[in-house]
């Protein structure tokens, strides 16, 4: 059950400004709150594989920006994809009084939750949808794997690329809830970018590396639009598969690094105007 958490913070001291890359620190203070909880399960979420079934967000304010103002309410969003995650999870997050998140302490005012079955996204993703714009609030990117020559980073939200890693986790997590066998052909052969407003970003993921060239990911911010070309020509239980999807971008995030707080987007419900 696709689950978001978001949990509300305020800042433990008036004066407090948070640096402004926290995804791995983040990571960390996520993982200790559960870990006080259940340990067995920090251990798994931190020893999962390469398709990690939760996503966090860095320490952001109400806009999906780093906060910039002395003791500003922020707020951090968890993303969780396994249904048997959820209830521990949440224990955990009411557990805890407050997080130390790099150099600034938090004390929770809030946990909200909301919760969708993967059922519900299948069964109630739109047939007549062709359109869907995100903001990207954190840095969106994709990196070459093995045997695709050198390392290269791929900072750019790619049709083909963000809809092919949901449709990998949707069938990783959802269990009997399987994606038709069209959907991987609607999104290879007719899904588009039609408008994008974007920048290039970095983001710390791994703090402790000596190359400071390894410790960023370089990803894109702003805007994008996806759309169906040929719409028409795709079955309709294909652009009902990629309307789930869709949904399920707002748990799972777009790209790599989801777990740091790379990726982190937030669905439009019409595309952004023209500029």
């Amino acid at each position: 059950m696709p689950t978001q958490i978001v949990v509300s913070l305020v800042p433990t001291a008036a004066t407090a400004v948070p640096p402004p890359h926290t995804g791995p620190a983040v990571y960390a203070a996520f993982l200790k709150a559960v870990r006080a909880v259940d340990p067995e399960l920090s251990t798994i979420m931190h020893d999962s594989p390469r398709y990690k079934p939760f996503t966090l967000s860095p320490v952001l304010d109400e806009q999906g920006r780093p906060p910039s103002t002395p003791g500003q309410p922020a707020r951090i969003v968890v993303g969780l994809l396994i249904d048997a995650y959820a209830a521990p999870v949440l224990a955990a997050l009411h557990h805890a009084a407050g997080h130390q998140i790099a150099q600034t302490r938090y004390r929770t005012v809030d946990v909200a939750v909301h919760a969708v079955s993967y059922a519900e996204l299948a069964t109630g993703a739109d047939p007549t949808a062709t359109t869907w714009a995100y903001d990207l609030l954190t840095p969106v990117g994709f990196a070459t794997g093995r045997g695709d020559g050198a390392r290269r980073q791929r900072p750019w939200p790619d049709a083909e690329r963000v809809f092919t890693n949901l449709t990998r986790r949707w069938d990783a997590f959802a269990g009997e809830v399987a994606l038709p066998t069209s959907a991987e052909p609607a999104v290879v052969d007719h899904l588009e970018v039609v408008d994008a407003q974007l920048r290039m970003a970095t983001h710390l993921v791994e703090p402790g590396q000596r190359n400071p060239e390894h410790r960023f990911r370089r990803g894109t911010v702003g805007s994008v639009t996806f759309q169906l070309a040929e719409a028409s020509g795709v079955p309709g239980d294909a652009r009902r598969a990629v309307d789930a999807l869709a949904a399920f971008a707002s748990y799972a995030g777009f790209g790599d690094r989801t777990a740091m707080g790379m990726g982190h987007v937030r669905r439009r419900l019409s595309p952004p105007p023209q500029q």
